[in-house]
């Protein structure tokens, strides 16, 4: 496992910052027939649109074919790899909901961005965190998916719903359990809840995960390609450590200069009280 974080650091720093042209740095095939009245085309034509908007944060990496199909155990990224070693993603979308579609694909994602793979079943006891990053992340997403829609849609008559992925997003944003109890800093919620995460990466049904998000959406949103910040997340050595400072501490280490005070920020948030 050291073996494979340490390749993927060389390539990630050794890969050109330039591209001649535009490459979709995944493929999508989606197997599933039965997405309810949508089109599996349709399906596809959607997913490769979140590829194409958030591939300026993918640090110019490239992740083959991605197999996707609808299943109800979903939205999650599998550790077991097609027949020809690719990444398989269950959603959990039936209809034409594109913004649901955007928002579960785009989570999953990022969770290929962030190496998932290589700190598997919550080994590193912090997998919360990259939860709390990938649920951030799908929000984010959604703005992209509105302004590419609302000018570059797809199709002609898709341009109509690049709101609706604003919408659903706001409509997520806003929901009160993603909240910090009134007067409560995110160091003492941190504090009272980091036995649960470390435990459980998804307790509670995901609410303390989007209650972090929240948190961490805004520092992005200051300058968006900050989130390319997620390709070197994971890459740190094994160790008995397992808390977040030392989870944190890696992924500062393993990321170019340039995002030191981005995930500073972050860190400061979650473990400093001001």
């Amino acid at each position: 496992m050291r073996y494979l974080k340490t390749l993927l650091l060389v390539l990630l720093f050794l890969t050109p910052t330039y591209v001649l042209a535009f490459v979709a740095p995944a493929t999508v095939e989606v197997q599933s027939q039965d997405w309810g009245d949508a089109d599996p085309k349709d399906v596809q034509t959607v997913l490769q649109s979140v590829i194409e908007v958030i591939s300026p944060y993918m640090a110019k990496r490239t992740f083959g074919d991605i197999i996707v199909r609808n299943d109800t155990s979903g939205p999650i990224s599998l550790y077991e790899k097609g027949p020809t070693n690719e990444y398989i993603i269950l959603l959990n979308v039936k209809g034409r909901y594109w913004a649901q579609l955007s928002y579960q694909f785009s989570h999953e994602m990022c969770h290929l961005m962030s190496n998932y793979d290589l700190e598997p079943k919550n080994v590193s006891k912090q997998q919360w965190f990259e939860e709390s990053l990938c649920e951030a992340f799908s929000l984010f997403a959604l703005d992209k998916m509105a302004q590419q829609w609302a000018s570059n849609p797809p199709y002609p008559q898709w341009q109509e719903y690049a709101p609706k992925f604003t919408d659903y997003k706001q409509e997520m944003f806003k929901q009160t359990h993603r909240r910090l109890p009134k007067g409560m800093k995110m160091p003492t919620w941190y504090k009272q809840y980091a036995q649960t995460l470390s435990a459980d990466p998804y307790a509670q049904g995901r609410d303390l995960n989007e209650v972090v998000a929240n948190q961490l959406l805004p520092i992005f949103a200051e300058n968006p390609e900050t989130w390319t910040t997620i390709n070197y997340l994971n890459l740190g050595d094994d160790s008995q450590d397992k808390s977040l400072n030392k989870h944190l501490l890696d992924w500062q280490e393993n990321a170019p200069s340039k995002w030191t005070s981005t995930i500073k920020e972050i860190k400061q948030i979650l473990l400093n009280p001001s």
